[in-house]
């Protein structure tokens, strides 16, 4: 899996990108998920059509991403037998039908808990980079002197 450096990720932080863009859409089970849900109270990643490895690593690393209140949200396409695979805590695994909602995000961003996008990747970033960013975040700071981790 290729990454953006901590470096190229903390340029996209600091460019100010715009807030996220709400959207509604199924679970493999036909249930409705809402970004607006969790805005404010997680952040979240979203990923365009990632490989099996990388929702395996992303189940792998469940509880850091706990830990940082941080969501991956897939966006696969309907009828896809991903969709069905096993679901954790921090995993969404979400149909996007005509593709719309991977292309107003692109292959992977990070949404920050203020809403707004914090970063892009052209790749699908390792999660320890991601992690990295958040470990930066002003929110974050104030989360681990709270919660002592």
């Amino acid at each position: 899996m290729s990454a953006l450096n901590p470096l190229a990720a903390a340029v996209a932080l600091s460019v100010g990108l715009a807030d996220a863009a709400p959207f509604i859409l199924q679970t493999a089970q036909g249930q409705p998920w809402s970004l607006a849900s969790v805005l404010g109270k997680e952040r979240v990643l979203i990923v365009g059509n990632p490989p099996a490895a990388y929702l395996a690593e992303v189940r792998r690393q469940d509880a850091a991403l706990q830990v940082r209140d941080l969501r991956v949200v897939a966006l696969l396409p309907p009828g896809d037998a991903r969709l069905n695979g096993p679901q954790t805590l921090m995993l969404t695994l979400l149909a996007d039908p005509d593709g719309t909602v991977g292309a107003q995000y692109g292959r992977a961003a990070l949404i920050g808990k203020d809403t707004g996008i914090k970063a892009r990747y052209q790749t699908f970033p390792a999660l320890n980079t991601v992690a990295a960013l958040i470990d930066t975040m002003p929110m974050r700071r104030q989360e681990q002197r709270v919660r002592g981790r």
